[in-house]
Formats: structure tokens, sequence, C-alpha cells
């Protein structure tokens, strides 16, 4: 009897052991996986950095250093998180919810890093509390963000549950422009893009003067932006680095503008950063408020402190960005609001362009300057927008 209970116990223990290291060897697979994204990230950063600061222009090594440090801190921080403390976390997950008596074992993590959440567990005898949605809030409290929960079959009274970040808002964008003199080539550039963190961001820069030399310009300081950002590096830091090198390679004295929206999906959180930016509108309901702050062109200074202004936002928020080129034929700035409001009913994409066609009938067809205007609104995932 004690030889069988011996036996039983060996076996056992090797098939937990077994499990364990097949959540290692799945943990080692994932890790290797976002390496090599990153890898082709880090290549992107580096060919978009060559191409903003231009042939033939002498930049400080220990700026070029500096961006390229950054990312790789934060993409090598995030494939480390929590990696040397796995099993820790896993008995801190079983036990949260052995406290609504809910039994989970074999937990096999493949990412705690913050929007990044990936893991599964076989929940045993799953109960009512289980189904009633009280496991996915205590998870949520423990992992401080909102999560996404996909429960599969019940097989010999076990369950097998994964959970991941959740996504129940997103960003639908809609783009209009038109260059100076009606020219298919505008100075002005725009960037919509959502990454893995949950963020979204939005911007336009308005490269100085018009044509190819200033579209050039401005698309290849929104390209390192995204890539910097790809990293998860923080807006003002990426900001930072972008003005450092525009100022050294500056040997023409050019310099554009920088309208950003950073918009935090699940927390609902938007945050505007501009460098001598227009005003950017947002639309709710049948009201337009307005986000206005200061700032220098990159390329004048430095880089310095970046300004944040935060703003919460409501299911179906619109966001209005758009260049000087379209204020500008406004002598009065409620004219255009009056225009935001009366597309209330409309989409993303209509309200881009009804913005840009009535700013052009309002100055009689002529075009005198890069004209652009992007719409973003935040929306439920599996909501409807109430027309």
């Amino acid at each position: 009897m004690e030889l069988t209970n011996l036996v039983k116990s060996t076996l056992t223990n090797r098939q937990e052991a077994n499990v364990a290291l097949a959540a290692k060897t799945q943990l080692n697979k994932y890790m290797v996986s976002q390496f090599f994204i990153q890898l082709v990230n880090f290549q992107q950063l580096i060919s978009s950095m060559n191409e903003f600061v231009g042939n033939n222009k002498a930049v400080k090594t220990a700026t070029l250093f500096e961006g390229l440090t950054l990312c790789l801190n934060k993409a090598m921080g995030q494939m480390l998180h929590d990696r040397f403390d796995m099993d820790a976390q896993a008995e801190l997950i079983k036990s949260t919810l052995k406290n609504i008596d809910v039994t989970t074992r074999d937990v096999q993590i493949k990412s705690l890093y913050p929007r990044l959440l990936k893991f599964s567990m076989v929940v045993e005898k799953p109960s009512a509390t289980l189904l009633s949605g009280e496991l996915k809030k205590e998870l949520e409290v423990l992992l401080g963000e909102s999560l996404k929960i996909k429960v599969g079959k019940v097989r010999n009274k076990t369950m097998r549950i994964e959970v991941t970040s959740s996504c129940n808002f997103k960003i639908r964008h809609g783009i209009a422009y038109v260059g100076k003199n009606a020219d298919k080539v505008s100075g002005d550039s725009y960037l919509c893009e959502n990454f893995q963190n949950g963020k979204t961001i939005i911007a336009i820069s308005d490269g100085m003067g018009n044509g190819q030399m200033a579209k050039a310009e401005s698309s290849h300081a929104l390209r390192v932006l995204k890539c910097m950002m790809n990293f998860d590096v923080s807006v003002a830091e990426a900001v930072r680095v972008l003005a450092e090198l525009k100022q050294e390679s500056n040997i023409e004295e050019r310099f554009f503008s920088l309208d950003l929206c950073v918009v935090d999906k699940e927390n609902g959180r938007a945050y505007f950063h501009k460098q001598a930016a227009t005003t950017t509108f947002i639309l709710r309901g049948d009201k337009v408020y307005r986000i206005e702050m200061p700032g220098l062109p990159i390329g004048v200074v430095n880089g310095s402190d970046i300004d944040e202004l935060a703003v919460n936002l409501e299911p179906y928020d619109m966001i209005i960005m758009c260049s000087d080129g379209v204020l500008d034929n406004y002598e009065n700035i409620e004219i255009f609001e009056k225009r935001i409001i009366k597309n209330a009913d409309q989409d993303v994409h209509k309200t881009a362009q009804d913005l840009l066609h009535y700013t052009i009938r309002r100055a009689h067809g002529e075009v005198t300057d890069d004209m652009m205007v992007v719409a973003a609104e935040y929306t439920p995932i599996r909501g409807q927008r109430p027309f």
C-alpha cells in the first residue's frame, strides 16, 4: 500500500513538473517571438531616424544613442517583466481566486505586462460564482485593468479559462486633405496608429512651406515618433529626442509643428500635446470643447519639457484635429465649431470631408495653403452609435 502511494506521489510530482516545464517552454517561445518582433521594430526605428536626419547632416552620437537606448530598455523591460517570479505570480492568482471558492491549477503565464496580459488556467468544479462574473472582477482588481475572459467547455468537472487584456473600445478615424493650389502633394502629414499597449496615437505634422520637401519633413517626423512609441516610450521622451535630432541637423533652419493626441482606450483618457499646433475640438453630443496649448515648433530649440493636457473621454466623443491652413480661413472660430456640430450625426469620414469642403467653399475655391482635417471617434467595439 505504501509502495502504491509512493508510486502515485512520484507520478503526480512528475506530471506537475512536466506541466511547469511545458509552461516555461511556452513562455520562452512567446518571449522569443516578441524578441524578433522588436528586432524588426528596432530596424524600422534606425531607418526612420536616418531618413529624418537626412544625408550629409551631422548629429551628436549621444542623441542618437539616447533614442535607441530608450527603445531598447523598454523592449527588454517588456520581455523580462515578471520573468523571474512567474511561480509566485501564479500562486498569487490561485490564492486570490481561492477567496471566492474558485480552485485553480495549471496556471500558464505568457505575459503579465500591463495591457499585454495573457495567461490561462484550469478551474476545478466550476461553480455559479465563476459564471456570475465574480472571477473576472477579482482578477481585474488584482491586475489593475479591464480583462477579457474566454471560458472553455466543462470536461471531467474542469474548465480551461483564458485571460487577456480587454479590448472594449476602439478609435475610428477619417481623413481629408488637399495641397496648396489643389495640389495632390501636401506638406501636412497625419498618423493614426494602434499600439499593443491599448493606446492609439492621432497626430498631424505641418512641414514648413509646401510641396514635397515639407511632406518629407513632416512624414519622417511622424514615422520616428511612431517607431519610438511602438516600444512604449513616453510622448515626452519621444518628442524631446525628435526635437534634439532636428535642432542638431537643422542647417537649413526649417521647422514643423506637431499636434498629438494619445488615447488610452480602456481607461477612457486622452492626452494632448501641441508644438505650435492649432486648436483641437472635441464634439460631445451637440457641444464642442476646445483644446488649446502653447508650444514652439520642432527644431527651434533643443528638446525641453513637453506640456500635456489630459481629458476624460465619453463613448462616441469625436476628436477633430486640423492644420493651420484650415483655421486660417475663419475670422471667427465659432463658425467652424457650428459646422462641426452640424456633423454630429455623421460618421468620421463624412465629417472630415464635410469640414474640408466647407472650408474651401468659404475661401471661394482658393486653396492658399495645405489643408488637413482628421476626425477620430472613441467608440465601444460592440456598441451602436446613437444617431
